[in-house]
């Protein structure tokens, strides 16, 4: 109806990642008035990644498009969002260029007004303070996990010249070099990258039936991994049989070593030394070098500058240590004026969800799909999300006969935490 349509709060949704995804999905549009800015225009399913950095899932099996995922939002614009007013609720976002090397110029800028911002723009890669880092691969995207496919075929390739087929050391030693890949970080991730490319290397040298048989033996994957255990977003039985999946399938991983240099051809590690004695962890460190084809960098996050850009207009109490950006029970940034309380939101890995205990929630697709259909509920339902606990628009009985959403005092009583 007509009033629906003016009563109807607009809702902008920053990025397509899991949280915003999982928000669209689940966001009635007849209530809210959903607009999702973001400079890809697709929804990727990330632990398929792995699989299709070896081909064996394909990229279009990996993806849903924005404007698919919810055919009643109201706009997808494809552009980055660059500066935002929290006082005045308006978004500043540059376009994509459509016709990027062929037009000169900048792409033109829009203002998007709201009433309430949903910041899931996720996280980038940290690979600051390691030389030589910002060239290793990435798998973020269905375009870096193209990028690593060609890549790895590439390196078999380039293996299997005959400047390296001979039977001197030094060509034995070059040949093996080529077909030599490090990983680096044991997250989830990694771990899954280190699996999927043992079981390609595994296929394409079998003898009678693989494409480079002649390479069988000479293939390594290394993970290094700057903690002590692989995954640890997850319970210690599972990083447990992560390790030991890994080790039985003969790859090699390399626990407490930082990667200190990517280089073209090698990269210089450095893992902490243990006591012989008590078996404890020294300070020092070992260095050595090791000489390789591909640098895949899958360790570490960082928050991305648009979340500077928000933060810088948060109280400082708005900022966690780790650069995120700190937010309660229903996902709401603090605010200067009280009033603007619940204006923004914060979601996936952009949000820093303390948990009680001093513990975060982790950065993990899981977690930032639940918080983003959560949130979804909270706005199309009209929950008062300037108030503590947000309030149902029921939660007057004088107006619960006439109210369409689901209302239950108790259930309100009990988020009051």
């Amino acid at each position: 109806s007509d009033e629906a349509e003016v009563t109807r709060k607009t809702v902008v949704v920053l990025g397509s990642g899991w949280a915003s995804h999982a928000l669209s999905k689940v966001a009635d549009c007849q209530k809210i008035r959903l607009i999702v800015v973001s400079p890809s225009n697709h929804f990727v399913f990330t632990p398929m990644l792995a699989s299709a950095a070896v081909g064996t899932v394909e990229y279009r099996s990996m993806t849903e498009a924005v404007r698919s995922s919810n055919p009643m939002i109201d706009q997808y614009i494809e552009g980055a969002a660059v500066h935002v007013d929290v006082n005045k609720k308006y978004v500043d976002v540059k376009l994509n260029s459509l016709l990027d090397g062929l037009r000169e110029g900048e792409p033109p800028m829009v203002r998007v007004d709201y009433d309430h911002l949903v910041v899931s723009v996720g996280s980038r890669v940290d690979d600051r303070g390691v030389p030589g880092a910002d060239k290793a691969l990435r798998l973020k995207s269905f375009e870096d996990a193209r990028q690593l496919r060609t890549a790895v075929g590439e390196s078999f390739e380039y293996a299997s010249r005959p400047d390296c087929r001979g039977s001197s050391p030094e060509e034995v030693k070059e040949g093996s070099r080529r077909v030599t890949f490090l990983i680096v970080g044991g997250g989830p991730t990694g771990v899954e990258l280190a699996g999927e490319l043992h079981d390609l290397f595994t296929d394409v040298t079998a003898k009678h039936k693989g494409t480079y048989p002649n390479l069988a033996g000479n293939t390594r994957v290394i993970l290094a991994h700057g903690g002590d255990s692989l995954v640890p977003q997850f319970e210690p039985a599972l990083r447990q049989e992560a390790l030991r999946s890994l080790e039985e399938k003969g790859i090699e991983v390399i626990l407490i070593t930082r990667v200190t240099e990517v280089g073209d051809g090698f990269a210089r590690l450095a893992t902490k030394k243990t006591d012989p004695t008590t078996g404890k962890l020294l300070d020092e460190r070992e260095e050595t070098a090791l000489p390789l084809s591909l640098t895949v960098w899958c360790a570490g996050t960082a928050p991305v500058p648009f979340v500077n850009e928000l933060l810088s207009q948060l109280p400082p109490e708005a900022r966690h240590a780790d650069g995120r950006v700190r937010v309660d029970h229903w996902m709401r940034a603090p605010m200067h004026d009280p009033s603007l309380l619940g204006s923004v939101i914060v979601l996936g890995d952009a949000a820093a969800f303390d948990e009680g205990d001093g513990e975060l929630l982790p950065a993990t697709a899981q977690v930032a799909g639940q918080c983003g259909a959560y949130v979804a509920r909270l706005l199309s339902r009209g929950y008062d999300l300037d108030t503590t606990p947000p309030l149902l628009p029921c939660y007057d009985a004088e107006v619960q006969d006439t109210c369409d959403v689901f209302y239950d005092p108790a259930l309100t009583n009990w988020l009051k935490f």
